[in-house]
């Protein structure tokens, strides 16, 4: 399952994170695959896509940071699984 890990942190908490992103990669656990991630251009935070089935591997990524970082986890969807969702609401005319 896809999910984006948002985070952002604070002024004081920037060098520290810094540091520990430098230090560890900030490469997520056994279980999680990393698809991509992106940074804010003003360094206040960021968000990653990821794929996991497992649950626990993906809040011990959290475990992580969330120290440092406050993170919100949201499930996500592409295109073609919405649509698959979506097709049979319009076809019943559910958006008219």
């Amino acid at each position: 399952m896809l999910f984006t890990l948002a985070w952002s942190h604070t002024p004081h908490a920037r060098n520290t994170t810094i540091k520990k992103f430098m230090a560890t990669g900030g490469m997520p656990p056994e279980g999680v695959r990393l698809l991509s991630r992106y940074h804010n251009v003003d360094g206040s935070g960021g968000f990653a896509i990821c794929d996991t089935d497992d649950s626990s591997a993906l809040a011990s990524w959290a475990l992580d940071w969330n120290g440092l970082l406050d993170i919100k986890i949201t499930a996500i969807v592409d295109d073609e699984t919405i649509g698959v969702v979506l097709a049979p609401r319009a076809a019943a005319g559910s958006f008219d």
